[in-house]
């Protein structure tokens, strides 16, 4: 899906079910979130940024870097050899 049909899909269902554009971008970023919190678990840490204007959806994981070989929990940390990639 490219952008400019992601805005108009955001801008219709806006439109459709008379939500604000405030309203919007919370209910993505709840549903998001919820997804990632079923995926990774609770204690994982993101942040969801929503831009319903262009259509621009960030996603940030933020893990714990540790040593090689030392990684307990992947939804929690990360090897230092894959964060430098």
């Amino acid at each position: 899906m490219d952008n400019m049909n992601l805005v108009e899909t955001f801008s219709e269902f806006k439109e459709f079910k008379n939500i604000d554009r405030e309203t919007m971008m919370r209910i993505l970023e709840d549903v998001f979130h919820s997804m990632l919190t079923k995926k990774y678990g609770p204690e994982s840490n993101f942040d969801i940024i929503v831009n319903i204007d262009k259509g621009d959806l960030e996603i940030w994981h933020y893990r714990e870097i540790v040593e090689d070989g030392k990684v307990e929990d992947e939804s929690l940390q990360i090897a230092i050899s894959d964060a430098i990639k």
